[in-house]
């Protein structure tokens, strides 16, 4: 072979690999979320108190994950996700063997037809209601609702699910998705249904979004199921989700409005911290407003205010209010890195001495050991 046709042959493998490679591709990516946190008032192995210490993902949750996208042809995609959760603090996994136990999931995308994805994944209550609340917009763990009682925060994620994501057709998108319970003769013991659908028309958007979850993380499949027995805070019978909300943007920054109703029947709390409302039933109404706006250059502010209405029906019958406050500034040193000093203020009201009346902001250590928490948190956040 020639000099000129051996040039030639490399140059048209190396375009042939450049293509290839342009049509497929792989991203790590990851959010680490450190700060110094102080708060009011904590109640913990008899001890009550205020707290300093450490806090991993007051603002953002710490995790990192694997991506990848391959370009079929013909407007289809082969796309995956990866991803994991852990503490900076120690290093530790919530999730303990689970080395995915946030996301992982693989699919098909195609542009004219949607998305279809098989996994673990966040439901169409995440997808829909969080974009229009101060959990996605700026506040993040902080700022879920108490308990994370509708998932809107995304406290846990779907096992052996099937996800469809339509595409966005005159400004309307629609999703689904089933977990199943993959139990033998057990078809709805731990499984989940969620739907969601989504308008968007310039700066104003506006969601709705459905979820039932048949024995979540309880039941005889605990663990196999659709929500993992390590995921839900307040394990039930059945637990049912339903919201709605809009946003507005205004130049970079945004207003909303988000309203969901929980309802969990039968409480199957066992020995943890709500065991006095064990087997009883409980309702949340979350009615929330925020607003966030930079002020130019690297500063942005955010506040946002939540009213939760709790009900608890059966031989405990109680109604408790709980409100919170949530504020926050950041300081983008870059794109990637910010600093942020973020408090919350949390008050129950109402429950005679039961566990819901005592004041626990989510991203608290502990329950406060009064109605009443105030936490405040600096820190660092960093992405790539």
């Amino acid at each position: 072979m020639s000099m000129k046709k051996y040039l030639a042959a490399t140059a048209f493998a190396s375009a042939l690999i450049s293509v290839a490679h342009a049509q497929s591709s792989v991203t790590l990516y990851g959010v680490l979320d450190e700060s110094l946190q102080y708060t009011n008032s904590e109640k913990s192995n008899g001890h009550a108190g205020s707290a300093w210490g450490l806090a991993n993902g007051a603002n953002s949750t710490t995790v990192w994950g694997i991506s990848g996208n391959e370009d079929l042809g013909g407007g289809m995609h082969a796309i995956f996700k990866l991803e994991s959760q852990f503490g900076i603090s120690n290093g530790s996994n919530p999730f303990g063997s689970d080395l995915f136990g946030r996301q992982s999931w693989v699919g098909l995308a195609d542009d004219h037809w949607g998305t279809v994805t098989f996994g673990k994944q966040y439901t169409p209550i995440v997808d829909y209601l969080c974009p229009l609340s101060a959990y996605c917009s700026f506040g993040g763990n902080m700022s879920a609702h108490v308990y994370d009682n509708d998932n809107v925060g995304g406290g846990y994620t779907v096992s052996n699910s099937v996800k469809y994501e339509s595409p966005v057709i005159g400004g309307w998108h629609v999703g689904a998705m089933y977990g199943f319970s993959n139990e033998a003769g057990q078809f709805t013991s731990n499984s989940l249904l969620s739907v969601g659908a989504g308008y968007d028309n310039g700066p104003f958007h506006v969601a709705a979004a459905y979820m039932d979850a048949t024995n979540p993380a309880s039941g005889p499949n605990a663990s196999g199921g659709a929500v993992g027995s390590n995921m839900a805070i307040l394990p039930a019978a059945n637990q049912r989700v339903l919201g709605a909300g809009a946003s507005f943007d205004i130049g970079k920054g945004a207003v909303g409005l988000l309203y969901t109703h929980s309802t969990y029947l039968s409480l199957a709390t066992g020995g943890s911290s709500f065991s006095d409302i064990s087997g009883e039933d409980l309702r949340f109404d979350n009615y929330s407003v925020y607003g966030h706006y930079p002020l130019g250059g690297a500063f942005s502010l955010g506040a946002g205010y939540t009213l939760t209405n709790e009900h608890l029906s059966g031989s405990t019958a109680a109604t408790l209010h709980n409100q919170q406050i949530t504020i926050d500034a950041d300081y983008h040193l870059s794109k990637r890195t910010t600093l942020y000093a973020e408090a919350a203020y949390q008050h129950v009201s109402g429950g005679n001495g039961l566990s819901l009346a005592y004041a626990d902001i989510i991203t608290a250590a502990n329950a406060s050991a009064t109605s009443s928490q105030t936490e405040v948190s600096v820190g660092i956040r960093h992405s790539f």
